[in-house]
């Protein structure tokens, strides 16, 4: 029996030498073969190069293949300047449309800023070449002018001011006083107009400052809504682009100067949208 184990092992010894003495034969025969065709197993370049090569990251693509637009992004960029967000999303006619309106209400406010200014020069010197007051008073004074025919006398400023005081302190002559000092008008800030066509043309420069004062004002308004509006439609754009549909429905704001009947110039903000 053991034997019979002994010799099993020697058996198996000497195959696997045999195995061994063998492989070395064999690989030493395919390199002569691979040799006289002019090739190697051989590599002597670096480890590294054997990596597989990293592929950059693939964009995401929306429907059709084009490339995803973020509707946010399109969003806040036309919040930032209106018509932004609509090159993002490729629609470049839109966008000049949204900043050609923004640079005309910005052109606007200059414009009712600048007329303010010299309408309110006007109103400032027509006091001081009638009332002799000098130009740059306060704007409570020029209020009050408009709103009185004269400062002292019947149906005066003045008089209203004693009105009030005795209103106020029925029982304190010492505080009518008061008040009637502090509120009154006397010496070279008193005024008479003289006429009623004076004191109405008066008002009508007054009246015309106010306009183009709300007129700025309106510009500011109409700047909001500008971005408000070129917000939503980028954000629509980038949508529709996504979705893979052509055909966007057009979208134009304009503003434009309106004389009215006195002359004024105001002006009419007008929002068209085709679907």
């Amino acid at each position: 029996m053991n034997r019979s184990i002994a010799s099993l092992l020697v058996i198996l010894i000497l195959a696997s030498a045999q195995v061994a003495v063998a492989a070395p034969s064999a690989r030493l025969g395919m390199s002569d073969g691979l040799a006289r065709q002019g090739l190697s197993l051989r590599y002597d370049g670096p480890i590294a190069d054997l990596a597989p090569e990293e592929q950059p990251a693939e964009p995401v693509h929306a429907a059709g293949g084009r490339e995803e637009k973020n509707p946010l992004v399109a969003m806040l960029m036309s919040f930032a300047v209106p018509g932004w967000g609509e090159f993002y999303t490729g629609h470049d006619g839109r966008g000049r449309a949204f900043m050609a309106a923004e640079g005309a209400i910005w052109i606007g406010y200059a414009s009712y800023s600048v007329q303010e200014r010299m309408r309110t020069d006007d109103f400032e010197e027509y006091v001081a070449i009638y009332l002799d007051v000098d130009q740059g008073a306060d704007h409570t004074y020029y209020e009050d002018v408009a709103d009185y025919m004269r400062s002292e006398g019947s149906d005066s400023y003045n008089e209203d001011i004693r009105s009030e005081a005795r209103s106020l302190f029925p029982d304190d002559l010492d505080a009518q006083d008061r008040y009637f000092a502090e509120h009154g008008y006397f010496g070279g800030d008193g005024w008479d107009w003289g006429t009623r066509d004076r004191l109405e043309e008066y008002r009508e420069l007054r009246h015309e400052a106010s306009v183009s004062s709300r007129n700025a004002f309106y510009m500011t308004g109409l700047a909001v809504l500008n971005r408000a509006l070129s917000g939503i439609d980028a954000a629509w754009m980038a949508r529709r682009h996504n979705a893979g549909e052509s055909g966007a429905p057009a979208a134009r704001l304009s503003v434009a100067p309106v004389p009215d009947e006195n002359g004024l110039c105001g002006s009419r903000a007008t929002l068209e949208i085709s679907f």
